[in-house]
């Protein structure tokens, strides 16, 4: 069962829009880049993704995917098969708007990945932080 927030967005066509509206502003949160991940090769394709808008473009895509899917979400893999696009590309988007709090990644499975969703869908579900967790010790537990 969907909560009061999500009710209110799908009965409440103009809130809706303004969510897609409002979603076109690029999120560069890596020193004014989408990110890379460390080779040069990632840091040249970033930086001519992100000059060109293609970063743009992907970014709304997975937002505007994930409004769409509502409460059910979708994966990285999903993601991928409805644009076509390679892994990282999508990884990375869901990434960027993680972090910046866009989408939320809920602890649920399918198919073995993460769920990812709109905030307004999260429906009480539990969420994962973004990023990488700290490694721990097996023995004590301090984080490493």
């Amino acid at each position: 069962m969907e909560n009061q927030r999500s009710e209110t967005l799908s009965s409440d066509p103009q809130l809706l829009w303004n969510l897609f509206e409002n979603d076109d502003a690029v999120s560069l949160p890596y020193n004014g880049t989408s990110g890379w991940s460390g080779t040069d090769t990632s840091e040249e394709r970033a930086k001519e993704a992100d000059s060109t808008g293609r970063t743009a473009e992907v970014q709304t895509f997975v937002f505007r995917y994930l409004l769409w899917q509502r409460s059910h979400g979708a994966t990285w893999k999903e993601l991928a098969e409805a644009s076509r696009l390679h892994h990282g590309t999508i990884s990375g988007a869901l990434s960027v708007l993680h972090k910046e709090g866009k989408i939320a990644r809920l602890t649920e499975r399918r198919n073995r990945c993460r769920v990812y969703v709109h905030p307004a869908y999260i429906n009480e579900r539990d969420t994962d932080s973004q990023g990488r967790k700290p490694k721990e010790c097996p023995n004590c537990g301090h984080s490493l």
